[in-house]
């Protein structure tokens, strides 16, 4: 008898333990689980931004831009990047080649090109004012009339600064330059070796 009511002594602390590792493992899967873009069709963000309004974001690419893949797994896969995206814009993906016909505004957008040759969408020849490079991004304002163009590959400490920017609505009430001086980063420490200067918007 003194054996196993020892032994349940011992097990005690043992099943306690193993309950609290067991209930943390239940809960580390919400808190550890990567963040990835909730990406929408143009004509979802639009209906989404007529029911509750939003800044759209458009990133335009095409299927063989290099550094449009790079911007992906290194930019868009950031975590931080990614939750702070699903928060404050409906994020969009167009390639900029597709021949599906693009709706806008109620404005059709079409390829015009032949199915089997590269050629633009009208849609992104007119968003990026026929400056063809990729990656773009843009910036929509939430009543979608105002377009704010960016262009070329950026790293996640670069390209932060300018979801708040815009995301925020300060490009409104601030210059980018002030804003800069008061932008405080949720990224870890950038390998100070890497770092480019971002350039001002335009």
């Amino acid at each position: 008898m003194k054996k196993i009511l020892i032994a349940g002594i011992i097990a005690l602390p043992l099943l306690y333990w193993a309950g609290v590792r067991y209930s943390r493992a239940q809960n580390a899967p919400a808190a550890t689980m990567p963040t990835e873009i909730k990406w929408y069709t143009l004509e979802e963000a639009q209906k989404l931004d007529d029911s509750i309004p939003r800044k759209i974001f458009l990133d335009i690419s095409t299927s063989w831009c290099g550094w449009c893949k790079v911007m992906e797994a290194n930019t868009f896969k950031n975590p931080i990047i990614a939750k702070y995206m699903n928060e404050h814009y409906y994020p969009v993906k167009v390639d900029a080649e597709s021949h599906d016909t693009l709706v806008f505004n109620g404005q059709k957008f079409w390829n015009r090109g032949p199915a089997n040759m590269r050629s633009a969408n009208d849609f992104a020849i007119t968003v990026l004012q026929g400056h063809l490079s990729y990656p773009s991004f843009a910036f929509i304002s939430k009543d979608r009339k105002t377009f704010t163009i960016m262009q070329g590959y950026m790293p996640p400490e670069q390209f932060e600064p300018y979801l708040h920017y815009y995301g925020e609505d300060k490009e409104t009430v601030m210059s980018w330059d002030d804003f800069l001086k008061t932008f405080k980063s949720e990224l870890p420490p950038p390998d100070s070796t890497k770092l480019m200067q971002a350039p001002a918007p335009h």
